[in-house]
């Protein structure tokens, strides 16, 4: 039986939910301490990335297992749902065959940077994080902006709502273009990551 499009949408809408709530079970068990003060107690919300959740050791020097296989596991089957989500979304943007084929390819490029993110632990796997993390944000940017583009045409709110995405997004590529590193990154990285999450769901109910 043929799944409809519906349902790999609705399959990246249960991914990302399941990482909100996962991810943020795993902020409860962070051994604590940032990339500025590694005195800091627990996970502080707006100063760790999300990615320090799923180190193997946190800042603090404390092994740091389960909050590292809650987050590992969550980002990765995320990850894995969003190939569904692609697709689904390729069958249902108005554009033509080749615009609906460059979603399709360029969002599970995306989709395959956010899984090595999840099995590449930044701490012991720092090199392969970070290209899992520019595999994951640049081909999203595209995505987002394609999507914006042939969703505007056809005057759809998802279309306004993937501008906001590429918006965003495109902030981040460019602190990282231009070697930022500060509090606000883990700021804008919070902002990104649940603006995903929003536009996510809101695609899936098409």
């Amino acid at each position: 039986m043929a799944i409809t499009k519906q349902k790999l949408l609705l399959t990246g809408a249960v991914g990302a939910l399941q990482f909100v709530v996962v991810s943020a079970v795993a902020m409860l068990f962070y051994q604590g301490g940032t990339a500025w003060d590694d005195q800091a107690l627990g996970y502080t919300f707006w100063l760790n990335m999300f990615s320090d959740l799923g180190r193997t050791v946190s800042y603090s020097g404390d092994s740091n297992t389960v909050s590292m296989i809650l987050f590992n596991s969550a980002l990765t089957f995320f990850g894995i749902s969003l190939f569904a989500f692609y697709n689904g979304l390729a069958k249902t943007i108005n554009g033509t065959p080749y615009f609906k084929y460059a979603v399709k390819i360029i969002g599970s490029i995306s989709a395959a940077g956010m899984v090595i993110i999840g099995i590449a632990p930044d701490d012991i796997l720092s090199d392969l994080h970070m290209t899992g993390v520019w595999l994951w944000a640049i081909p999203l940017f595209i995505t987002a902006l394609v999507v914006a583009f042939l969703e505007l045409k056809a005057k759809m709110l998802a279309g306004f709502i993937s501008l906001g995405l590429a918006l965003v997004v495109g902030v981040q590529i460019g602190q990282g273009l231009a070697d930022i590193w500060g509090p606000i990154i883990p700021i804008t990285q919070k902002i990104i990551v649940y603006y995903n999450v929003v536009w996510i769901i809101i695609i899936s109910r098409r």
